[in-house]
């Protein structure tokens, strides 16, 4: 190990102790094999990534880590820095146009652009890693992540991962550092920081700042300025709140009224399944039914990836029920013609399973759905899931839906007005069947008289789906 201190400093120079967060951020890194750091402006996350980097690179003779950001010129302006000036004397070379840091040891840091591209993806794959640390892993493609998780191989490492972040929706950072942040706490760990703590005025003395901030040394006029800033943002970077409404197609979804229990469906509704087509991403199957008042029930979904055509139909045909007439609506595209001549729904006609080209006008389909979750009279909503575990990745979705981003000084949406097109084959599905549901010139006919709220309060009606 160098005799050289690597640690944090004061704004003198002087050596100084880590925040409470900070030091359990170098406690448990390399005791769990992926660390985030999560939190607030003004926390010290990146300076606790760069001190952890410089200290596997000069602990371990030889090392080799990997850090960036999404947009390289981004970590060369911020994060690359901060690295050098912490890395301090212990540096060999610094070698900017290869990208590369050489320590006196032998240990390097490789640091570049951490898109999904094809050559960066390469480019990872060919390292043999000890370490890698993103910084703002909320920007960067879970594709990247995988990619370089698949790298830590180097013998006499700790091979391991540890970033940062601000909190972004419903993400994948989201999906494997905090949903399941206490089911493996050896794979995914969680530290997460605030700015402020929600609901205390702001600051006006030092001895405020102690009591409510995870950095107490932050100025009080500092934090009040940050307080000041639209509430969304406030929730996001100050109070470090994963629930980020900002830019969500559909801001009106609401647990508590979409979310019910599940109850027993007649089979005299009009029943659909509705199929949008994945592989690498997610294939989604949707499993839906309506009355006589177009209000749409979602009851069951499959989800899943890199699952043949073969096995998909299988598991559509144990679910469904020989006394139901479906309709079967599905993306258009799997009626195109492959290189091979085959069409993805032809392999579906093997099975037994016809698919109708479901609508896809994207425009329209948004807003539609956005008309059935939005409530009215009561809380009345006409588009409603089943609470059942693999409604799970659909609630995961539709919490994650966002707008593009705008373009710099825009102040509307974009023209085309389409959402990102990530992990979105669920929320696909929704615009297919509500625009089936809607367009349906002959809705179904009531056999008898079916008050869905008052079957809603008889607890004898209830079944698990």
């Amino acid at each position: 190990m160098s005799e050289l201190y690597v640690g944090y400093t004061d704004e003198s120079g002087n050596p100084t102790t880590p925040l409470a967060h900070q030091e359990e951020y170098h406690l448990y890194t390399g005791w769990a094999k992926h660390h985030l750091l999560a939190g607030s402006l003004g926390t010290g996350k990146t300076d606790a990534m760069c001190v952890e980097a410089v200290k596997q690179s000069l602990e371990i003779d030889n090392n080799l880590g990997l850090m960036g950001r999404k947009v390289l010129d981004a970590f060369k302006k911020s994060t690359l820095l901060q690295l050098l000036d912490i890395a301090g004397d212990s540096i060999k070379k610094h070698y900017p146009v290869d990208h590369l840091i050489e320590f006196k040891n032998g240990s390097r840091i490789i640091y570049m652009a951490l898109d999904d591209s094809r050559d960066a993806i390469q480019r990872i794959k060919s390292l043999n890693l000890g370490f890698f640390a993103f910084d703002q892993l909320e920007e960067i493609p879970e594709n990247t992540f995988i990619a370089a998780s698949g790298q830590l191989r180097r013998k006499g490492s700790l091979r391991c991962s540890f970033h940062t972040c601000n909190p972004a929706g419903h993400s994948w950072v989201w999906q494997k550092f905090v949903k399941n942040k206490n089911k493996d706490p050896k794979q995914f760990r969680l530290i997460e920081t605030r700015t402020w703590t929600p609901d205390v005025p702001p600051p006006t003395t030092q001895q405020e700042v102690r009591a409510y901030s995870d950095n107490p040394y932050l100025p009080p006029d500092y934090i009040s300025e940050l307080l000041s800033m639209p509430q969304a943002w406030v929730k996001r970077y100050v109070y470090c709140n994963w629930d980020d409404f900002a830019g969500l197609v559909y801001p009106m979804f609401d647990e508590k009224l979409h979310m019910v229990k599940p109850w027993k469906i007649p089979d005299w509704y009009n029943h659909y399944v509705v199929y949008d087509y994945g592989y690498k991403n997610p294939t989604s199957i949707l499993f839906a039914a309506s009355d006589a008042d177009g209000k749409v029930f979602v009851y069951d979904i499959i989800y899943a990836k890199e699952t043949s055509i073969e096995d998909l139909a299988m598991r559509v045909h144990e679910k469904l029920k020989n006394s139901v007439d479906y309709t079967f609506l599905a993306d258009p595209s799997i009626q195109r013609t492959e290189r091979d001549g085959n069409t993805i729904a032809g392999e579906w006609d093997d099975y037994g399973i016809e698919w109708e080209p479901a609508k896809n006008d994207k425009r329209a389909g948004y807003d539609r759905v956005a008309r059935y979750l939005t409530p009215y009279e009561d809380d009345y909503v006409n588009l409603v899931f089943f609470d059942v575990p693999q409604m799970q990745s659909l609630k995961d979705e539709i919490m994650d839906y966002k707008w593009r981003e705008l373009k710099y000084g825009s102040n509307t949406r974009p023209q085309f007005e389409e959402a990102v097109k990530v992990n979105d084959h669920a929320m696909d599905c929704l615009k297919y069947l509500i625009h089936y549901v809607e367009d349906a010139s002959e809705p179904v006919k009531k056999d008898y008289e079916f008050d869905w709220y008052e079957t809603m309060r008889n607890e004898e009606t209830w079944m698990s789906v």
